[in-house]
């Protein structure tokens, strides 16, 4: 998602943007206070020739009288400038000598606080208006004023609103969406159908996408290729002991019927080994949710020590059992076998001087708790972190596939495995959802 606070690419934009609208309003606003001033003036010199004209068509006498009652008339200072006389006397000399310099050219003339203006009436006599200033600000106030500010306002948002819709959104769009781009599940982008720079990118993220996705499906495969020619190697090695054993007792058989008695054991142990192993590796290339029915463990794991008691004895491990009857899961009886076996097959392995395995299991709060102790030199810190690794084992000649496919295993039932060590040696602990 994009970030809530402003991107750079939105600053980078809206700050220009906004000395834009600044500029723009402050140059606007000098353009209406010199055209108001304009049309202000241009209105005070058409009031003083109006009642200039006015004056000479009407033949008034030209006196103090007449002057006083034209100001408060028109609201201003009214003057007669007859040479050097003026009518009425302003009584201050410095406006005196203002308005005695007054051209009448009709021209509006400001000094301090006010502006003047000199109109001909005849040959030799002049009207003067007077008024104050008119402060710069005051046009801030009018209606045309504001009119005019909030339409360019508007139109300002409006073209902000489009360069944020246009550019902004869909480059932040596609800023969000990039970090994810393997995980996109998205078939289009917003923008992608634009025929310009942003569409390019936009389609251009599309196509990097699905390069992305081919890659990765190619790398996946050639993984998988990879993964099914170790676990070929490592399953042809492990075969290859058991079919010798086979072979030569079979010779031995042909030869010496008599031996039928020793020889049938070693066969089934062999045969059950490469059983063990070619369900695994079915298992790992084809893995199947578990088909499951409610399974008592007493009678599985009294199975799997008969199975590998061979074995134990070969290498002088004894292995005692304290599992209860009554501890029922809803599992599949042979996956679940073939963990259990796994893990009695790596607890013997790890004590090939002679040693005890104990198998106990009980409640632990909802669930139940199968625990496999040995008396072995326990797990290296590597072996700790990478028990789940495929192929990695620290056995001589050994797949490494046994605690990934228990792990596995377990996980499917909804349960999990816990391996540590203890001051007794080595302790693989299988948690099941209790029936």
């Amino acid at each position: 998602m994009p970030s809530a606070r402003p991107s750079r690419l939105w600053l980078s934009i809206a700050w220009p943007f906004f000395l834009f609208v600044v500029a723009g309003s402050t140059v606007l606003m000098l353009w209406m206070e010199r055209a108001a001033t304009r049309e202000s003036r241009a209105v005070f010199t058409t009031l003083a020739r109006t009642n200039a004209d006015f004056l000479r068509n009407a033949h008034l006498p030209a006196t103090e009288q007449m002057m006083g009652y034209l100001g408060r008339m028109l609201n201003l200072h009214a003057y007669l400038r007859d040479g050097a006389t003026l009518l009425p006397d302003p009584g201050n000399g410095a406006l005196r000598g203002d308005l005695s310099r007054l051209t009448a050219a009709g021209g509006v003339t400001s000094w301090g606080k006010n502006e003047a203006v000199a109109m001909p009436v005849r040959s030799g006599l002049d009207l003067l208006l007077v008024r104050p200033a008119e402060p710069a600000y005051l046009f801030l106030w009018r209606p045309e004023t504001a009119a005019i500010l909030g339409i360019f306002w508007l139109l300002s948002i409006g073209l902000a609103w489009s360069i944020s819709r246009g550019v902004v959104l869909p480059i932040r769009q596609l800023a969000g969406r990039l970090p994810h781009i393997e995980d996109d599940p998205a078939a289009t982008l917003p923008g992608a159908e634009r025929r310009d720079e942003l569409g390019d990118l936009a389609r251009a993220y599309l196509a990097a996408r699905g390069q992305i996705a081919t890659e990765r499906e190619k790398r996946r495969q050639a993984e998988r290729m990879a993964l099914l020619g170790r676990m070929a190697t490592s399953l042809a090695h492990e075969i290859h002991n058991p079919l010798s054993a086979i072979r030569m007792h079979a010779q031995l058989l042909q030869s010496a019927p008599g031996e039928v008695a020793a020889t049938v054991p070693v066969l089934i142990h062999e045969t059950g080994r490469i059983e063990s192993l070619v369900n695994q590796w079915m298992f790992l290339t084809k893995p199947e949710p578990p088909s499951t029915s409610p399974t008592e463990l007493a009678p599985l794991i009294a199975e799997g020590v008969h199975a590998q008691s061979a074995a134990a004895a070969h290498a002088g491990v004894r292995i005692e059992t304290q599992v209860p009857g009554g501890l029922n899961v809803n599992g599949d009886r042979r996956r679940l076998a073939q963990a259990i076996a796994n893990t009695i097959v790596n607890a013997i392995q790890a004590m090939p001087r002679g040693g005890t395995l104990r198998i106990g299991a009980g409640k632990n709060g909802a669930g139940i708790a199968l625990t496999f102790q040995d008396s072995g030199p326990g797990f290296s810190p590597q072996a700790l972190e990478r028990y789940r690794e495929l192929f990695y084992s620290e056995k001589e000649g050994g797949m490494g596939i046994g605690l990934s496919v228990t792990a596995e295993i377990l996980e499917a039932h909804g349960g999990g495995i816990e391996v540590r060590n203890n001051e007794q040696g080595g302790r693989v602990t299988f948690h099941l959802p209790s029936l």
